[in-house]
């Protein structure tokens, strides 16, 4: 009876004592139905999963109405990437990777699934040291003959029934020791003749210590490889700690790199829009220029060839047009595109670049809407001071992070393979108490026998194990020393690579400022050549066709290109913030709980390492706000530029046309020499107004300041001083909704 409940005991002990899991259907009763029906659908297919629902058919050159009825969601830099993080359960990319390679997709759990790794997790380190509980039950009975007595214990038929508990708690230390408290419970019942008690129940207490003296010895070794480690395979506690770092700083990577493509993908919708807004303007000269021909062809003042060449023309605007409205399935800007950060590529496109936008941010497809950037480039000049960036480059960048970690490792891993460079001696010490009595327990048991402490053992024993030669620990040795010297060099070339994109950047940065300035120029000049040849032609005065259609084609690549170098400023400034490592603080994101979640809020922060320079001296600097780099305020921007010389252009009916005068006097001439800086009217090549946009919205008017000064590079050719770019566009940006109402789709082929 005292052995059934003892065996109850343990019973309860094990299945209550813990927090388990129990299935006992499947276990014990060999339930197998969960199995079959996973199995049923390998062997026939799983079912498909729901479909995304697509609501609306995509918006094509084809389906004309549907581009021209769409309507506008307007949306802010800022509100992009909020949309992108709230829908950031997989950080999506543009290479289709989800489709050729899933498993190395990065996701919101990809992080999670490192830390709870059962093998190399730190929690998996840490179960090392767990508390280890053991249980063994026996029961035996035996009948037999014997030829001897002696053997038989004084009998011929020998009859035993015997029971053998055994209870035990087992723990490792951080030291390498072992620790263990065992009870052991033997119950004898026999017909022995020489038994001092028939049935006969022996309790034991053990107490055991085992300590490693040399070999696997202290909070070192065990901290860095854990228990039981063999050479070149370390897993413990500091090692699976830098691993999760490792991860952490790896899924900050890939935050910063889904972030960059973000805002790579706003920029290039954004000059979608604006080479349309050129595009439609040059169709619109050309069919004005084509029909004037058309109709002195028609009363015979003019020859076939010059109708027909502002026929060819007026076609070959028409299909950059339906280029600039479709767009092309063509790489555009993204991460490691040329830089780290992603070169902005300048591919037009709205409906393709606007179906990547809704790609990368999680949103429908299509919706029957168009997204719209509301944001507008910065063209404020930035001057980085470089012993603060590059030593921000060094420290903050991610990639180094992971690298200076994976050293830290190898020292780690170095420090744990020389401990296999000495011999495994351990000391082994046990203590027992026993007591031997009738009953288990009460008058005159065991353990009352076992609680008098009357019998009382105890056991030292020293262990050594070595091998001769140790060539497994030296082989541990030497790759950990040829591991560190390969990570160490990695590191240093990663360092010199880091500062190289870093100094690219910062020369793009300011060669896409300055070609911003020279293409501001070279529209204002094209402009200029297109007006006066179409003055003359009102006029009724001869005019040479070629001159005039070459006119309208250098208005409208200038146009393009001035736009296309606006926005690759912007992108190479927000690349400065990518390459030096703050792009996630410049976008006001951190990594929170480890690296398992995101959070952002939308207050900007002060960029202390880029500088504005002053109006009084261009080595003067004072901060400049991120917004400055991502996404400027168009209202303070326009307080301190000047306000925008449109071109005379036709205009739709949604736009007001407010032109600004700009004589000969306070045009930019290129000159060789020095030049005095006179006040300059410096313009964004756009018909738009900030009076009204496309949407109907009231907006304020900019008032007019004087220019800062802008720090350029000597040029026999550029001039020293250069008007500062307004901000002032429309908040629509362009107005493509005042397109479609004076051309739509389709009247193009018309």
């Amino acid at each position: 009876m005292d052995g059934w409940l003892l065996l109850l005991g343990c019973v309860i002990f094990t299945v209550g004592g813990c927090k388990t899991y129990h299935n006992l259907p499947q276990t014990m009763g060999n339930n197998t139905d969960l199995i079959d029906s996973i199995m049923r659908e390998v062997d026939h297919g799983a079912p498909p999963a729901d479909a995304i629902e697509i609501t609306q058919p995509p918006i094509t050159l084809r389906t004309p109405e549907a581009f021209d009825n769409a309507g506008y969601r307007d949306m802010s830099l800022q509100e992009t990437i909020a949309i992108a993080l709230t829908n950031s359960e997989i950080l999506r990319d543009l290479g289709a990777r989800v489709i050729r390679s899933p498993q190395n997709v990065v996701t919101g759990e990809s992080n999670a699934l490192t830390q709870t790794d059962p093998q190399f997790g730190i929690e998996a380190a840490l179960s090392a040291f767990d508390t280890q509980f053991y249980a063994f039950g026996k029961w035996q009975n035996n009948d037999r003959r014997f030829n001897n007595r002696f053997f038989g214990g004084g009998a011929t038929a020998f009859k035993q029934d015997t029971h053998d508990y055994v209870l035990q708690l087992s723990k490792r230390t951080p030291t390498g020791a072992q620790f263990a408290v065992r009870s052991v419970i033997d119950y004898d019942a026999n017909n022995a003749t020489g038994n001092l008690i028939d049935s006969a129940w022996q309790a034991q207490l053990h107490a055991e210590a085992r300590q490693p003296l040399l070999q696997g010895a202290g909070l070192t070794f065990n901290r860095i490889a854990g228990p039981g480690a063999t050479p070149g395979a370390y897993n413990g506690v500091l090692i699976a700690k830098v691993n999760s770092d490792i991860s952490n700083a790896k899924f900050e990577q890939n935050v910063r790199d889904y972030i960059s493509d973000v805002v790579n993908a706003y920029w290039d919708l954004y000059f979608a829009y604006r080479d349309l807004d050129a595009k439609r303007e040059a169709f619109e000269r050309s069919r004005t220029t084509w029909q004037s021909y058309e109709a002195q062809k028609s009363s015979d003042r003019k020859s076939g060839a010059a109708e027909a060449l502002a026929r060819e023309q007026f076609y070959r605007f028409e299909a950059e047009l339906q280029d600039a409205i479709a767009g092309k399935l063509s790489q555009r800007t993204q991460v490691n595109n040329s830089s780290s950060g992603g070169t902005f590529a300048g591919i037009g496109g709205v409906q393709a670049s606007e179906r990547r936008l809704r790609l990368l941010v999680g949103m429908p497809i299509t919706d029957g809407m168009l997204l719209r950037p509301t944001d507008e480039p910065s063209s404020a000049p930035l001057i980085f001071d470089w012993d603060s960036i590059s030593a921000e480059a060094i420290r903050l960048r991610t990639e180094l992070q992971q690298q200076r970690l994976l050293v830290q490792r190898r020292r780690m891993e170095l420090i744990a393979a020389k401990n296999f460079l000495m011999p495994s001696l351990d000391l082994v010490s046990i203590y027992r108490v026993r007591g031997l009595d009738k009953q288990l327990a009460g008058h005159n048991s065991a353990f009352g026998e076992l609680g008098t402490l009357d019998y009382q053992e105890y056991e030292a024993s020293l262990e050594l194990k070595m091998p001769v030669g140790f060539r497994q620990g030296h082989l541990a040795v030497r790759h950990a020393k040829i591991q560190l010297a390969r990570d160490q060099a990695l590191l240093r070339e990663q360092e010199r690579q880091i500062l190289h994109d870093l100094t690219a950047v910062v020369a793009d940065c300011d060669r896409a400022y300055i070609q911003m300035q020279t293409n501001l120029n070279r529209y204002l000049a094209a402009s200029d050549a297109f007006e006066t040849l179409e003055a003359s032609r009102s006029a009724g005065l001869p005019v040479n066709l070629e001159q005039m259609l070459d006119a309208q084609r250098r208005v409208s690549e200038s146009q393009t290109r001035y736009f296309q170098s606006l926005a690759e400023y912007t992108v190479a400034s927000k690349n400065v913030q990518y390459e030096k490592g703050t792009l996630l603080e410049t976008t006001n994101l951190f990594i929170a709980g480890g690296g398992g979640s995101i959070n952002f809020s939308l207050p900007s922060l002060p960029d202390e390492s880029a500088t504005l320079p002053s109006e009084d001296s261009d080595s003067d600097a004072g901060e400049a706000s991120i917004d400055e780099v991502l996404s400027p305020d168009v209202e303070s921007l326009d307080q301190e530029l000047p306000a925008p010389r449109v071109p005379r252009a036709s205009r739709s009916p949604r736009t007001t046309a407010r032109c600004t005068a700009v004589t000969s006097t306070n045009r930019r001439q290129p000159t060789t020499t020095k030049q005095t800086a006179t006040e300059q009217t410096a313009t964004h090549p756009t018909n738009g107004s900030r009076n009204q946009s496309a949407t109907g919205r009231s907006q304020d008017s900019p008032s007019s300041a004087l220019e800062p000064p802008v720090r350029l590079h000597s040029s026999a050719t550029v001039a020293d001083e250069v008007p500062a770019l307004t901000e002032e566009l429309p908040p629509s940006l362009i107005a493509p909704a005042s397109y479609l109402q004076e051309v739509s789709l389709e009247s193009l082929g018309q």
